[in-house]
């Protein structure tokens, strides 16, 4: 919810996500519009080939922001002359966005590959506040935090959209509603649902989504988001775990 250079993409993207090796979750930074940012990539392999940074906002595709192969670093067309910046120094290999926008709204990625693998090392989501203050008048609550489900099951996620203040936030367009999960397997952000042009009186309401259990690929960390005023309200999280059913001597046990 990440990869650099057109010469270096001879593998599309659906081979890029199948070689993911890691179990991190994707974190989430929260920013105010002009700060700056930093995100590590710690690279350990000893036979690396080349690096790659991507970024993928909120209901787009993955684009390149920068690749740097045998410690040569190359900036995409798109982001030359802007605020990115990658400076290799030893075994790191950082993004540092200098100035942040509202454009930079995103989730960034470090995937790496040597000469028989690659995978993703990082990825964050990051959150910019607007100048406007709906995201400090308004705040989501998502329930249950955790829910143990078996496969085949179908689990309703819920949220609130709740004021702070008594007044209603005043904002020229209409909010949109997303459902994304971050992932432990595939290490990389997916939108679920999308509701765009929310009227008010679906703001006072409160949000859910169904989701069907079908095996352990569904697991993970869902999250509801609002996006309106230049800024976005993000939930805590619902943590969606997989539990199995043994039988021991007739009796049934459930084990997570």
């Amino acid at each position: 919810m990440f990869a650099r250079l057109a010469a270096m993409i001879v593998l599309s993207m659906a081979t890029l996500i199948h070689t993911v090796e890691t179990s991190h979750l994707i974190s989430l930074t929260l920013v105010d519009i002009g700060d700056n940012i930093t995100f590590d990539c710690i690279v350990s392999e000893k036979e690396l080939k080349f690096v790659n940074w991507y970024k993928q906002a909120l209901g787009h595709i993955v684009e390149i922001v920068a690749t740097v192969i045998l410690g040569q670093t190359t900036i995409t067309e798109k982001f030359k002359g802007s605020h990115f910046a990658i400076k290799p120094e030893g075994n790191r290999y950082d993004l540092t966005i200098f100035n942040i926008s509202k454009e930079d709204e995103a989730t960034y990625f470090c995937h790496i590959g040597t000469t028989y693998s690659q995978k993703f090392i990082s990825g964050t989501f990051l959150a910019v506040n607007g100048k406007m203050l709906f995201s400090k008048s308004l705040y989501l609550k998502q329930h249950p935090k955790t829910e143990l489900v078996q496969q085949g099951e179908t689990v309703t996620l819920q949220c609130s959209l709740l004021s702070k203040n008594k007044e209603k936030s005043q904002c020229p367009t209409k909010p949109s509603m997303y459902w994304f999960r971050t992932e432990s397997e595939r290490f990389h952000p997916g939108i679920i649902y999308t509701q765009r042009n929310i009227s008010d009186k679906d703001l006072d309401r409160s949000c859910s989504y169904s989701l069907s259990v079908r095996d352990s690929s569904d697991a993970g960390i869902y999250y509801s988001a609002v996006v309106a005023c230049g800024s976005i309200v993000i939930g805590e999280g619902t943590k969606v775990e997989m539990s199995m059913c043994f039988v021991f001597s007739g009796h049934f046990k459930h084990i997570r």
